[in-house]
């Protein structure tokens, strides 16, 4: 079947009964139906001994003056035929010798019987009795699956031995012609009924082989389409959604049986500088080469190695130690090391690209999560870069005294807000169409009480484990309200919303008051909420979306595609626009992930919901995304999160052609 194609197939159906059949799509029927028909042929062939005896009743009426020499006869042929055939059956003989013995059977059982019949000295009733000649006829023809031509042969020999027989028997003209005309019709009649059944077993065939064709085409493209979307499009790792699916996988084993993992973050050292000197061109290929050496390793380590995104990395590993993971990252830091490739940007005495790496051993950190590892690393990390770079540092609990992973707590979060150590970026959202702003991003950044900034990946899950996320939110939503009454020219400014804040039943008034307070009209706040399967299937959340619908903000499905529930969300929520997440750029580089984005894309539209696409970071990405009829997009190469003071400048720059603020969206 792997060589048939579902075109040969269509063609194959569309011919009609007189056209020749395909002799690849012939065989394939044949080497099916020989095995099925090799089984029938055994049962049938029995049964028709049998029945073939049983006529035997029959004779004892009608001839009885020969009888005991037609009992004879129908014993002794009929334990032949059934001997020899199954005999047969069971040696595993060629199918088309079989089909071509049982047609000479039958033909063979009808002589012998009429023969011996005929020395009958009723002559009346073996004139009528020959009719029951028709039997052996339907027999060849229907009863047995034969194919047409062994049909036709031992029914077109039973018809002619019938009309020879009746004329030299001496039956008057009558009787020749109403019962050979009874024996012809019912040649014609049984040779086109066994003609329909195998041409439609044939057409049956094909409609199996195509539907076969079709689900092996769904399954690969299934798989393809699986392939892709846990693939980097670049490097050719997994993505950031494979590696948390490991990630999960390594935490219930460990959970299970205790076999502990190691996390690792691996990051290119001054890789902005790297494109900015070089070419983005010439960076895609730097990461691929890194990909291809750090694969080479992980390869013999047996771990799992992904892209995180940009130019981060990530692998997975089973490990008995901390000291296991440290010689891992190590020899990973040092196969990049080897490669020797320029960069001459960089801001340190090294000339050649490097990477820092922080490590986390699961049983070192505490915490009831699979992200609390990736947390851990991710201070790992920060501390090999501060420490100078192109080094490996494994995560240990006293890089917690510098104000980052677990003991960032809600405290140190929470006064975080009164010592000024938190601030809001904004990351514009551009209308290609026009080049306005059309709106912003509100993003909270974090530095430590020694100054040093703390990721969002590290401060958010800490903030949300300990509740201050409430706090904190509460605080962007006051920022975001406070940057749109101060600009009345940017329309939108979304702000992102953490399932915390989803089930406090205090959100929406806090949402309603900062509102309030900035005197701005509510459609000019939106709220992203990230696709997850915690709101698909929730009623509160669909409640809380209603309400902030009727009090007139927008509400936002924040990486769609990231996560199970998109389609479900997409039909049980209604939101004003839907972001496609950033994996779905990276992939459209290739034929298939620019279809695959193309078919998201369409299906949002045809959700009737808006779409932003996120993770732009390249001219040619937007004019590939733009002719699939989309126009917002967000990304590095449009604008990187600033500072307030810099949007205004922004906006200043590029005024909005669009006026008033309420007509948009």
């Amino acid at each position: 079947m792997s060589t048939v194609t579902l075109d040969q197939l269509e063609q194959e159906l569309d011919k009609r009964w007189y056209q020749r059949r395909s002799p690849l799509l012939h065989t394939t029927f044949r080497a099916q139906h020989d095995q099925a028909l090799r089984d029938e042929i055994g049962r049938a062939c029995q049964l028709v001994g049998l029945l073939y005896v049983a006529f035997g009743a029959l004779d004892a009426i009608l001839i009885r003056d020969v009888l005991p020499y037609v009992l004879a006869l129908r014993l002794v042929v009929g334990a032949a035929y059934v001997g020899a055939i199954v005999a047969q059956v069971r040696r595993g003989v060629d199918t088309r010798v079989l089909e071509f013995e049982c047609s000479l059977g039958i033909y063979i059982g009808f002589v012998a019987w009429l023969y011996v019949a005929s020395q009958s000295s009723d002559v009346t009733a073996i004139l009528y009795y020959a009719g029951y000649g028709l039997i052996f006829m339907f027999v060849a023809n229907l009863f047995f699956d034969l194919s047409f031509r062994f049909a036709l042969l031992s029914s077109g020999l039973i018809a002619a031995t019938f009309l020879f027989w009746s004329v030299q028997f001496g039956g008057s003209k009558t009787y020749i012609v109403c019962f050979g005309s009874l024996y012809v019709l019912s040649l014609i009649l049984t040779a086109f009924l066994n003609f329909k059944y195998n041409r439609e077993r044939y057409r049956v065939h094909l409609n199996a082989c195509r539907a076969e064709v079709q689900r092996q085409a769904a399954l690969q493209r299934g798989e393809e389409l699986f392939r892709l979307s846990t693939t980097d499009a670049l490097t050719g790792l997994a993505n950031r959604r494979a590696i948390d699916g490991v990630l999960q996988e390594l935490w219930l084993h460990a959970v299970n049986s205790g076999q502990a993992f190691g996390v690792v973050l691996i990051d290119v050292d001054f890789f902005k500088l790297y494109n900015d000197r070089y070419g983005h061109q010439q960076g895609d290929r730097c990461l691929a080469t890194l990909g291809r050496a750090m694969r080479n390793v992980a390869d013999r380590w047996g771990c799992a190695l992904g892209r995180f995104g940009g130019e981060e990395f990530a692998a997975l590993i089973r490990a008995g130690s901390a000291e296991q993971v440290r010689a891992f990252a190590e020899e990973v830091r040092q196969a990049v090391d080897g490669l020797r490739i320029p960069h001459a940007a960089r801001r340190d005495r090294l000339r050649t690209v490097t990477v820092s790496i922080g490590a986390a051993f699961s049983a070192d950190v505490a915490g009831d999560k699979p992200e609390r590892a990736v947390t851990a690393a991710d201070v790992a990390l920060y501390v090999a870069k501060d420490d100078g770079r192109d080094r490996v540092r494994i995560f240990d609990t006293r890089m917690l005294d510098d104000g980052a992973g677990d003991n960032l707590n809600g405290e140190i979060l929470r006064s975080a807000l009164s010592d000024g150590r938190i601030s809001a970026a904004f990351q514009p959202i551009v209308d290609v169409s026009s080049g306005r702003v059309w709106a912003a991003e509100a993003l909270m950044r974090l530095r430590g009480p020694e100054g040093r900034a703390i990721s969002p990946d590290t401060f958010i899950p800490v903030a949300e484990r300990t509740g201050a996320i409430l706090e904190m939110g509460a605080w962007i939503l006051r920022e975001a309200c406070d940057v749109l009454a101060s600009e009345p020219t940017l329309p939108v400014v979304s702000v992102n919303v953490s399932a915390k804040q989803i089930e406090d039943p205090n959100f929406i008034s806090v949402v309603e008051s900062a509102v309030q307070a900035a005197g701005i009209a509510p459609s000019r706040l939106a709220l992203e909420i990230t696709e997850s399967g915690e709101i698909s299937g929730n009623p509160e959340v669909a409640k809380l979306i209603d309400h902030l619908t009727a009090a007139g903000i927008r509400v936002w499905l924040d990486d769609f595609g990231t996560g199970f529930a998109g389609l479900t969300c997409l039909s049980e929520l209604r939101f004003d626009m839907v972001k496609i997440d950033r994996f779905f750029v990276q992939s459209c580089e290739t034929p298939r992930g620019a279809k695959l984005l193309k078919n998201i894309i369409d299906l949002v539209d045809n959700c009737a919901q808006r779409t932003i696409v996120e993770g732009v970071e390249e001219a040619r990405q937007i004019e590939l995304i733009s002719s699939f009829g989309v126009d917002l997009f967000q990304g590095y190469h449009l604008g990187r999160p600033m500072p307030r003071q810099e949007l205004s400048r922004r906006l200043t720059d590029t005024p909005a052609k669009a006026t008033p603020v309420e007509r948009q969206i």
